[in-house]
């Protein structure tokens, strides 16, 4: 604990002092300190020998005999409604309509972006992955052999392996952001209850 560190919190726990009282005695560790420095001591070494701010602040207020109270937080109760009872008919149709329009303007843009953006990936990695049989066929069929085509084929094999993980994690990401989506549809417009 440094100097800063130490006034603080003896600063905090005699909150109860009158303030020019409390000025005073944070202004005699002050100087405590100061001399301590000129005194070639560190600010750790100066807390050490001072003892800690709790046991400080404890011995200056039973001295003065206040009384430190222990201040407990109020706890209230607020009832609340019973979170396992289904909304009615009518706030099931309003939340749906207002959904559905959310859904309209903002969700099924995204999600049918996020959807077509995996199955471009997936057809792109297919056609790469099998590019050295699309080649194999090309020279059956009566085609000249090129070597480039070949290393060529061999390089969109590599990148379509690499790409294979993006699509993946893709995949993976959109189907759990679908499911969520139907979840929060489902908690919405039931209300949490048992069939939510």
């Amino acid at each position: 604990m440094n100097k800063q560190d130490f006034l603080n919190e003896l600063n905090q726990r005699l909150e109860l002092l009158d303030p020019k009282e409390r000025r005073e005695l944070l202004s005699d560790y002050q100087e405590h300190f100061r001399n301590g420095v000129e005194a070639g001591k560190s600010e750790e070494q100066i807390v050490f020998d001072l003892g800690k701010p709790e046991e400080i602040a404890a011995d200056i207020l039973s001295e003065r005999e206040i009384r430190e109270e222990q201040l407990e937080a109020d706890y209230y109760y607020v009832p609340r409604k019973n979170q396992n009872e289904n909304r009615s008919v009518s706030k099931q149709v309003l939340i749906g309509i207002g959904l559905f329009f959310l859904d309209i303007c903002l969700v099924v843009p995204i999600m049918a972006t996020l959807w077509s953006l995996v199955i471009s990936l997936w057809v792109t990695v297919g056609a790469f992955l099998l590019s050295p049989v699309l080649f194999g066929v090309e020279l059956l069929f009566g085609a000249d052999f090129e070597f480039y085509q070949m290393f060529v084929s061999i390089g969109l094999v590599g990148l379509g392996l690499m790409l294979l993980f993006v699509a993946n994690a893709l995949t993976k990401f959109t189907s759990k952001t679908t499911m969520g989506i139907i979840q929060w549809h489902k908690y919405a417009v039931k209300g949490g209850g048992k069939n939510a």
